[in-house]
């Protein structure tokens, strides 16, 4: 069975104009969808949505939208209200790091408006017909650092466990809708959006075309995904020690590497 005939003839990405969003455009066109893009960069968007047309021959809809604006929803719905949209890729974000009281509070409301906030509301709105058709998909983007409480990276860690606990719970109450929900925890990608405070050369990172093409093939099969086998050793500490150890040995981890860092 298609994506097409198994979600819907539309898939909405967020985040799309660069790293795994991108990814995830071109790998879904290849496979046969078209395509809502949403960014705040339109001329990126338009160069993407152009080689994919060209190449794939998909409708492609760019859309430009900052997410943490008071009305996106408006402007998102009337460039979609006449497209069925299947699959939802929630996957704009932003981060923070450093010790909590020296960052800016600023930033931090914004990062929990584009984390949190959006895909709560994009959830709401693309669900209800998914439900009433009996088919769809959501996919959520969170981070390795949801999986445990991370120091140095606090608001930028808890916005990704709201994604990976709101995927989570999601997945059973849709199961019954034929709806099938997955949350993916990718560790450092070759993006711009860099996760680490480390410098690149000290780690390998993951290719954003392998995390896309990973999570599809995971889709309908997993509750949630963490790519690479490195990454998954992330789950250990939540594991075999306390909260309090876990959060104390992975701490010590972020204080060295921050220091490294500098």
């Amino acid at each position: 069975m298609t994506l097409q005939k198994r979600y819907g003839e539309y898939a909405f990405i967020t985040g799309a104009s660069s790293g795994i969003g991108r990814s995830f455009a071109y790998l879904l066109a290849e496979k046969g969808m078209n395509l809502i893009l949403a960014a705040r960069r339109i001329e990126r968007l338009n160069e993407i949505k152009e080689e994919i047309k060209l190449k794939f021959n998909r409708d492609v809809i760019a859309i430009q939208v900052d997410l943490t604006g008071e009305n996106f929803l408006e402007l998102i719905i009337n460039e979609t209200e006449d497209k069925e949209v299947g699959l939802l890729i929630n996957n704009a974000g932003i981060g923070s790091t450093g010790f909590f009281q020296n960052n800016d509070s600023a930033h931090d409301a914004t990062l929990v408006k584009l984390n949190c906030l959006a895909p709560t509301i994009l959830t709401h709105h693309f669900v209800k017909p998914m439900v009433e058709k009996k088919k769809g998909a959501i996919i959520f983007l969170g981070s390795l650092v949801a999986i445990n409480p991370n120091p140095l990276m606090a608001i930028y860690s808890a916005s990704k466990a709201f994604n990976h606990f709101l995927g989570n719970a999601l997945w059973y109450e849709l199961k019954k809708s034929n709806i099938d929900v997955l949350t993916v925890n990718p560790g450092s990608t070759d993006t711009e959006f860099k996760r680490l405070t480390v410098s690149e050369s000290n780690h390998k990172l993951s290719d954003p075309d392998e995390v896309a093409s990973a999570s599809l093939s995971v889709l309908g099969k997993k509750i949630s995904y963490t790519h690479g086998f490195k990454n998954k050793l992330s789950h250990i500490p939540k594991r075999l020690f306390s909260q309090k150890s876990a959060v104390n040995l992975i701490g010590s981890i972020a204080l060295k590497l921050n220091k490294e860092e500098k």
